[in-house]
């Protein structure tokens, strides 16, 4: 069976295909799997390879509910997240962010995301102001990283966990259903002193934001994220740590 399982919720969106493209051809010296836990149909027949595996749920249900699927279904020992709007930079990327969990050095890897300037004014805009994940300015801007490299923060659209530690946390909380279920997740890995280590050379690109009503929406979107994330977490947790970044950036 799969030594890891490569999980990513999906809106069938087109940069989903060559992602899966990229993950297929990745140099890796032990078998892997790809779970998909899609919310749209998609393009089955771009799909046909024995290590793809696909398991459709409505839309609606949030982002924790469909990581959970993905670890449901997943049959590795170490499970690596990315999202569909994401690019590894080079094949090295799935042995780069699991090489600590397969040595035993590590039970959580995170790497961040990056996103190319040069894509006009607004965009590159939304880009260096650190949106999404980072953005433009990268993952040691937008959040704290010690001389060890190590972090309280969890990028959910690229990180690998080891199943036991996972277990141990009982996963991802369903209650986040807008998203923070990372910024949740990264709470209960400190809470438990569980280290998160942060591996620069798995940085993936992200695709960036583009136009300004674009913007607003998903900002509507980490809003209602953000307001759920309060209510859940009375003390704010890290929810003030866009604030502190905003010094950085």
């Amino acid at each position: 069976g799969p030594k890891a399982s490569i999980i990513i919720p999906t809106l069938g969106r087109e940069t989903l295909y060559p992602l899966i493209d990229n993950v297929l051809k990745q140099e890796v010296p032990f078998p892997f799997e790809i779970i998909l836990i899609p919310q749209v149909k998609l393009k089955e027949e771009l799909l046909q390879d024995e290590r793809v595996r696909y398991f459709y749920e409505p839309l609606g249900k949030g982002f924790a509910y469909y990581r959970n699927r993905g670890i449901k279904e997943s049959r590795g020992e170490t499970l690596v997240f990315i999202d569909d709007d994401e690019m590894p930079m080079n094949y090295q990327w799935i042995r780069q962010i699991t090489d600590p969990l397969v040595k035993g050095e590590e039970d959580v890897v995170t790497a961040g995301v990056t996103i190319k300037l040069g894509q006009g004014y607004v965009t590159d805009s939304i880009s260096l102001l650190g949106f999404p994940g980072g953005g433009a300015i990268g993952f040691k801007t937008m959040w704290h990283v010690d001389e060890n490299n190590n972090t309280e923060h969890l990028c959910s659209g690229n990180f690998a966990i080891s199943r036991k530690t996972l277990n141990e946390i009982n996963n991802f909380s369903n209650e986040y259903r807008h998203g923070k279920e990372d910024v949740h997740l990264a709470d209960k890995l400190i809470g438990n002193k569980i280290n998160i280590k942060y591996i620069e050379e798995a940085t993936v690109y992200h695709i960036a934001r583009k136009g300004f009503v674009n913007f607003i929406k998903w900002n509507m979107l980490r809003g209602k994220a953000s307001k759920e994330y309060l209510a859940i977490n009375k003390g704010g947790g890290k929810i003030m740590n866009r604030f502190t970044s905003s010094g950085r950036i």
